[in-house]
């Protein structure tokens, strides 16, 4: 018996991936609104993304654990709840300071969402049919980040920052009511014993470090992507905007699309260096167009990079994970990769700022941001391709 047809599976996990991760997108699109309104530095709005990430981060194993001790469905809908209490409190923050305390609050959601969701997609979907699905999930991080990125400058025209942040609870708010009498399936007691005896494949470490290095870098690069290009190529703030929406744009169709090929086709480690690569072509592009090398269009093709690239990293590692993980285990297998991720998250945007600070240039951060990615690369080599994976991985 299962609780989800496909449709709604997809529904319910791309509305809860594009809630968990929309702070990032407040804080990355409405940069210039909040460096006016809170009177703050580069590195202070980075330090957001930082308070989500590292909570998320360090959250995340523990979350993964008690996600399969409930089932999807009792985490699912926690982790909603926490959305709409966590990007409420970011939208009506006074102080800088409060606005910090509601970022820690929406690290919760944001470190829970991928277990929770992938664990509704094991109950629901047979193994060697989960890559569309799991690319449909995955691609509700980009669902929010093009919403975000195309309404949130527009609403805050028409209104204000605030009132934009709040129109966007109706994400949660509708996967609430998605959630009304479901129920969870193959939930057992025994998942506790599992808990503790169970071990994972080192596979899954490897994706944690390449997810570290790969989420430094993205996160750095999405985070002050919009404010580049109103500060430094002269952009308006709702073209820049617009830019993030092209990342998530590209970003939906990457996910479902890498995710089927990686599973059917080319297997995770190869896709992994594909996407890698892809990325770190818009690192040296951004380089180029801040040393005025190239011209400020180029921002548009760096963002399509980016989104075909490290964006849809997420869908083809989650995807690794939940084949390579024993059963029972596959919230923690998800806690420990997105564990790596979100720490690479939560430090590379305040880094990136504070380069951007200190030197009054983005081409330092740029260039690190490539070089990176390249190293990520590299590191996917310890990841093999699903095909492939030994025995003792797949038991």
């Amino acid at each position: 018996m299962r609780s989800f047809s496909k449709l709604g599976l997809g529904a319910i996990t791309v509305t809860t991936m594009a809630t968990t991760t929309f702070p990032f997108i407040v804080a990355s699109v409405l940069a210039a609104q909040l460096l006016e309104e809170f009177d703050i530095g580069r590195a202070q709005v980075g330090f957001l993304v930082t308070a989500t990430g590292l909570v998320g981060a360090l959250a995340s194993p523990a979350l993964g654990r008690l996600t399969d001790r409930l089932g999807g469905v009792k985490s699912t809908t926690w982790t909603l709840l926490a959305g709409v209490v966590s990007l409420a409190a970011l939208a009506v923050s006074p102080t800088y300071a409060v606005l910090v305390t509601a970022a820690v609050l929406t690290g919760i959601p944001n470190g829970w969402g991928n277990p929770a969701t992938n664990a509704l997609i094991v109950d629901n979907v047979a193994s060697g049919a989960r890559g569309v699905v799991t690319g449909v999930k995955q691609s509700g991080v980009q669902v929010g980040t093009f919403l975000g990125g195309l309404f949130l400058p527009i609403f805050t025209v028409w209104w204000n920052w605030r009132v934009a942040v709040l129109i966007f609870l109706a994400m949660p708010l509708a996967g609430l009511v998605g959630m009304i009498g479901r129920r969870d399936v193959d939930h057992h007691e025994s998942r506790g014993t599992m808990l503790v005896t169970g071990k994972l494949p080192t596979t899954v470490a490897w994706i944690a470090v390449y997810g570290f290095v790969s989420g430094l870098a993205s996160s750095a690069i999405i985070g002050f992507l919009p404010l580049f290009a109103v500060e430094d190529q002269l952009w308006s703030k709702t073209a820049a905007g617009s830019i993030i929406a092209a990342v998530g744009l590209t970003g939906i169709f990457s996910r479902i699309l890498w995710s089927r090929v990686s599973e059917r086709f080319v297997g995770h480690g190869r896709t992994l260096r594909i996407l890698s690569w892809m990325t770190t072509v818009t690192g040296v592009t951004l380089a180029l167009a801040s040393m005025g090398v190239l011209p400020s269009w180029v921002l548009v093709p760096a963002a399509f990079l980016l989104g075909g690239g490290a964006v849809a990293w997420n869908a083809v590692g989650m995807l690794a994970v939940m084949e390579i993980s024993p059963p029972g285990l596959v919230g923690k297998g998800t806690g420990s990769v997105l564990f790596g991720f979100l720490l690479g998250v939560a430090i590379g945007p305040p880094l990136m700022g504070y380069s951007v600070d200190v030197l009054s240039t983005y081409t330092p951060g740029w260039l690190t941001a490539a070089g990176l990615m390249a190293t990520s690369a590299l590191i996917a080599y310890r990841v093999p391709d699903g095909r492939d994976l030994p025995v003792q991985e797949r038991s």
